[in-house]
């Protein structure tokens, strides 16, 4: 037998020595090794086995806690789907009676449109008598229309002879405004010409002028020579 860890070893009693000279108490002191090696492995798997029990609860008591968060995410939603689904009943009653009071509605109208019809088809028989006055009407008016477009060709034939007699004018026009800027240019021309005549007959004046004078210098000195000579005594002959 195995001795507790707590309690005292048990005497060993005098063993006389064997023959090959070992001492008879050593396997016990083996065994008792051995004993308690396995009790240590015995409790360590006691200590494995408590850890994983722990971590199981755990695990169980953190997926019991999302459950119940779960659950009361649901709750809450169901709970708001209910007062959907409650406000959803109570539009669509609202929307019954609404439905409800417009059949009646398009019932009165029904009836109120029965008895327009009556009314109706007195004022279509008055529109079919219209009808046919208005078709007399057309026939006279498109009568008139005929006449129209026979006037609007006449027209149209007389438009283009005006156009053409037009034509011809704005043409006749053109060559009378050629002869108008031809005769306006002729004038600028002579104005150009007449005053350079001027410019020349005023030179030539001053010209004329200035050989007058000289011409007078002339005579007056020729004048004066003549005078001068009648003056002198004649010359002595030797």
């Amino acid at each position: 037998m195995l001795a507790h860890p707590g309690q005292p070893p048990p005497e060993r009693a005098s063993s006389p020595v064997s023959p090959s000279g070992m001492d008879p108490a050593v396997p016990k002191a083996t065994l008792k090794v051995l004993g308690l090696c396995v009790m240590l492995l015995v409790l360590v798997a006691a200590v494995t086995v408590s850890v994983a029990v722990m971590v199981w609860r755990s695990e169980a008591v953190g997926k019991l806690r999302g459950c119940r968060e779960r659950a009361a995410n649901e709750s809450r939603e169901l709970g708001n789907r209910v007062a959907e689904l409650e406000r959803e009943q109570n539009r669509l009653q609202r929307a019954a009676a609404a439905a409800a009071q417009a059949e009646d509605a398009l019932r009165r109208e029904l009836a109120q449109a029965r008895g327009d019809s009556k009314k109706l088809n007195v004022s279509l028989a008055s529109c079919r008598e219209r009808a046919a006055r208005l078709e007399a009407n057309v026939t006279a008016l498109g009568n008139e229309v005929l006449a129209l477009r026979r006037e609007r060709a006449e027209l149209a034939h007389g438009k283009a002879a005006l156009q053409e007699e037009l034509a011809q004018g704005k043409e006749k026009a053109l060559g009378l405004r050629q002869r108008l800027e031809a005769a306006v240019e002729q004038q600028r021309a002579l104005r150009a010409r007449g005053e350079q005549c001027e410019a020349r007959q005023r030179e030539l004046e001053a010209t004329l002028r200035d050989y007058a004078a000289e011409v007078d210098a002339l005579r007056r000195r020729r004048a004066r020579d003549r005078a001068t000579g009648r003056r002198c005594p004649p010359s002595r002959k030797g």
